[in-house]
C-alpha cells in the first residue's frame, strides 16, 4: 500500500482556515503530471473523516478509481456501499440514449445551429447507436450502486437536463445542514466533445458549490489550452475561458507541472499553490502561497521543499 500525503501536509495552515462553505479549489495539471494522487488524498482525507462525498467523472470509469483506490489503501466499494460515496459516471454512457421515463424521451439535436449553449454535430442528427442485446450492462438497473449521465449521441438543449441528477445527489446528501463535498473531473470532454458552451459549464460548477461545502474541479491547463491568440481556435478559447473563469473564483489553485529543466529520476513534478480571487475578501490571504516539489513512486507520494531531498 503506498502512502499519500494529507491535505494539510500540501496546504499547510492554509488547510484549517478556507472557507468551509461553497469553498472551490481548482487543481490543474499539464501532460505528463497526473493529478490522480490529489484527487486519492482528497477522497481518503474526506471519507476517513467520515463525511459525506460525491465523486463525477467525464474521461474515467469507476473500475479505474476502484483499482486505484486500492492501490493507495482506499476501499472505495465499501464507501459506495455504505453510501458515504457517490459515484456519478459522466464516461461510460455519456454518448449513449438515455433511458426513457414516463415523462422523459430520448433527446436528440434538431438542428446544426448553436442552441442554448450546445454545438450539435455540423452533419445534422447523429443517429442513435445500436446497443447490443448481449450488452445488459449498458442499461443501468435499480442496484447498480453508480450513477450514469447519458447526454445521447447528439447533446441537445433537452439532454443538458441530464446533469441535473449531479445537483440532486448533492442536495439529497445534506444533513442536518451538512452538505457533501463534490470532486469533478473531465468537465472539458463537455466543451470538447459534447459541444456545451464554456459559460453553461461555468453556470453549472456555481450552482453546484450552492449545494456542497467543497467543490474540487480538476482541468487540464497545457499552455496551448490556455495561452490563446488571434489564431487560437473556438475550442481552445472555450477552455482558457473556463480555466481563467474558475481561477478566478477559486479560493485555492493547485497546479501541477513538470520541471522547468527536464525530467529528473528523483522528481515527478512541481506542486505550486496560489490563491485566486475568490480568496480575496474578507477572508483575503488566508492561502500560504509556496511552490513544492513531489515524487510519485510505488511506495506512494512524497512533497519537499526545493533542495530537501524530502520529508
Amino acid at each position: 500500500m503506498s502512502k499519500l500525503p494529507t491535505p494539510a501536509e500540501i496546504l499547510g495552515q492554509s488547510f484549517k482556515f478556507l472557507p468551509q462553505e461553497s469553498q472551490l479549489l481548482l487543481i490543474t495539471s499539464v501532460l505528463g503530471t497526473s493529478p490522480s494522487w490529489l484527487t486519492y488524498t482528497l477522497l481518503h482525507n474526506s471519507l476517513m473523516n467520515g463525511e459525506n462525498v460525491v465523486f463525477v467523472s467525464f474521461i474515467n470509469e469507476y473500475a479505474y478509481f476502484r483499482e486505484g483506490g486500492k492501490r493507495h489503501g482506499l476501499d472505495l466499494p465499501s464507501h459506495l456501499k455504505k453510501g458515504t460515496l457517490t459515484f456519478i459516471d459522466g464516461f461510460s454512457k455519456l454518448f449513449l440514449p438515455s433511458t426513457p421515463t414516463p415523462t422523459q424521451s430520448i433527446p436528440t439535436a434538431a438542428a446544426p445551429s448553436r442552441v442554448g449553449g450546445v454545438i450539435p454535430s455540423r452533419g445534422g442528427p447523429i443517429p442513435p447507436r445500436q446497443i447490443p442485446q448481449s450488452q445488459p450492462q449498458a442499461v443501468a438497473t435499480p442496484t447498480d450502486p453508480i450513477k450514469y449521465i447519458s447526454l445521447g449521441p447528439s447533446p441537445s438543449p433537452t439532454a443538458l437536463r441530464q446533469l441535473d441528477v449531479i445537483k440532486t445527489t448533492l442536495q439529497g446528501l445534506i444533513s442536518n445542514g451538512a452538505k457533501p463535498k463534490l470532486v469533478v473531473e473531465g468537465l472539458e470532454v463537455l466543451i470538447a466533445a459534447a459541444g456545451v458552451d464554456a459559460r453553461v459549464v461555468e453556470d453549472l460548477v456555481y450552482d453546484l458549490r450552492e449545494v456542497s461545502s467543497t467543490a474540487t474541479i480538476l482541468l487540464p491547463s497545457d499552455s496551448v489550452l490556455i495561452q490563446t491568440s488571434s489564431s487560437s481556435t473556438p475550442l481552445e478559447l472555450s477552455h482558457a475561458n473556463l480555466v481563467l473563469s474558475l481561477g478566478h473564483a477559486a479560493d485555492a489553485i493547485l497546479s501541477l507541472r513538470l520541471l522547468d529543466t527536464g525530467v529528473a529520476k528523483d522528481i515527478s513534478g512541481v506542486l505550486k499553490i496560489t490563491r485566486g480571487a475568490g480568496n480575496l475578501g474578507e477572508t483575503g490571504g488566508i492561502v500560504e502561497e509556496k511552490e513544492m516539489l513531489y515524487y510519485e513512486s510505488d511506495a506512494g507520494v512524497r512533497i519537499f521543499a526545493r533542495g530537501s531531498g524530502g520529508h
